[in-house]
């Protein structure tokens, strides 16, 4: 049996991805996979043999910014613990509690959503019911997304086919009649027919299975698209694309600076007029003499100014990642660029990294509402009531002690209300996130009176 879309076939825009996501994985892990790349992103010198090629990428060594850039952007955005909306949703506690079945709660499982979007700008999540009697979320990464199909429904577009890649096998979900099938294919060992048939699997069918809740066939799949601007199939642009072009730049300026040093930093004896049987040792307990007239002694020393050109080549680049890393976290173009607010301006203008946020709060909400639908059932996947916000204020920071004093004695003489008050609070982290503003005249209220 033909597997569908030729099983193995991956979507055109996965193939113009591909290329980029490895980089950027790369880039992520480190100096090791950046190195056993070798010529991918170090090219070789002009007539370098292995030997030379080895020592010359030996020396370089690779400046871990973008891997320390998406940490930091991670600490931003889970400085504030999400609010999760549960509504009347009781039930979800325990898919928020263990949301695959091996312990991860659905915090960490966001913080892996934001990570791997902010890495490659993609990522799934496909939420199912399982045979424990609940449902469970399974991350699905860029790479093991290789195909889909989305069509025109109404005034909706709406997916109707995904291929997943799960190991050695494909997982494909689609709508067959208006109901969600789910098969697995298996390859199996080509028949010998001829010289080019060992070289190509053969896919079959392994099982097919009608995607059911109560019994009744699902009417859509259950999978999300995450995405750093919406939760569209197609893949969108890496967040961290120009830092990781610099991070690669940098990298190759620091192993012609080093390469450079190694040749030219360390002075080169040379001698003229000596018998050439005669051998010469270097040290301060050691001197050169020669009876032959005219013989001389000296040392090569670099004195161009090469080396500092790519020096300060390299200090542009880093100045240059660390502006790309700050515009992250600036308002967008489209809010105002060049007006020097950052993250989240008074008039609710988000930053790049707010608004990717903003955008994965919608998917995850969008997860949480498949999980409680399985739950709860009901006539849409809607959730009503059921959502989850991340933070997306990132320039927030802790309260200075002078503001601090200023807040308070603006509210003593009357110039601004508590609830103002409060609001500046929290927003500079003196406020636990959430209390309100009768929760907290109440806590005070309460020890009032306790000392009394």
């Amino acid at each position: 049996m033909v597997g569908p879309m030729a099983t193995d076939a991956t979507h055109p825009e996965y193939d113009a991805s591909a290329l980029r996501w490895s980089r950027a994985r790369d880039v992520l892990v480190g100096e090791d996979a950046v190195k056993v790349a070798g010529e991918k992103y170090l090219p070789r010198l002009d007539s370098q043999s292995e030997e030379e090629y080895a020592a010359y990428k030996a020396r370089a060594s690779f400046f871990g910014a973008t891997g320390r850039t998406l940490e930091e952007y991670l600490d931003l955005v889970f400085r504030r613990a999400p609010v999760v909306g549960l509504g009347s949703a009781e039930r979800l506690k325990k898919f928020l509690a263990d949301c695959d079945l091996c312990g991860l709660d659905f915090l960490r499982y966001a913080r892996r959503v934001v990570s791997e979007v902010l890495a490659v700008g993609r990522l799934g999540s496909l939420v199912l019911w399982e045979r424990s009697g609940r449902p469970v979320v399974s991350l699905w990464r860029a790479e093991d997304i290789v195909n889909w199909t989305v069509e025109r429904v109404g005034q909706s577009t709406t997916l109707v086919e995904v291929v997943l890649r799960d190991g050695g096998r494909f997982r494909v979900l689609k709508l067959v009649e208006s109901s969600c099938v789910q098969e697995v294919w298996k390859s199996e060992p080509a028949s010998p027919a001829g010289p080019s048939a060992a070289s190509e699997p053969r896919w079959v069918l392994d099982e097919r299975v009608t995607v059911t809740r109560d019994g009744v066939p699902l009417p859509f799949i259950p999978f999300v698209f995450h995405g750093p601007r919406d939760s569209r199939p197609e893949p969108d642009r890496l967040p961290l694309a120009d830092i990781i072009v610099a991070n690669l730049d940098h990298y190759r300026l620091d192993a012609d600076f080093k390469h450079g040093l190694h040749f030219a930093a360390l002075p080169t004896a040379w001698v003229s007029g000596f018998d050439k049987a005669t051998p010469l040792r270097i040290g301060s307990s050691a001197a050169w003499v020669s009876d032959i007239p005219g013989a001389s002694a000296g040392f090569l020393e670099f004195s161009g100014a090469g080396l500092a050109h790519i020096e300060r080549a390299m200090e542009r680049v880093e100045r240059r990642m660390a502006l790309l890393g700050a515009r992250m976290l600036e308002v967008s173009a489209s809010d105002g660029e060049g007006s020097g607010v950052p993250a989240s301006s008074a008039n609710g203008h988000l930053c790049g990294l707010g608004s990717i946020v903003a955008s994965l709060n919608q998917s995850l909400t969008r997860v949480l509402q498949l999980a409680n639908w399985w739950i709860e059932g009901g006539d849409s996947a809607d959730g009503a009531g059921v959502s989850f916000a991340m933070n997306t204020d990132l320039s927030a920071r802790a309260i200075s002690g002078e503001l601090l004093t200023a807040v308070v004695a603006a509210w003593r003489a009357g110039g601004l209300s508590r609830e103002s008050m409060l609001e500046l609070l929290k927003r500079g982290e003196i406020l636990p996130e959430g209390r309100t503003a009768a929760q907290e005249r109440a806590l005070i209220h309460g020890r009032a009176r306790a000392e009394t």
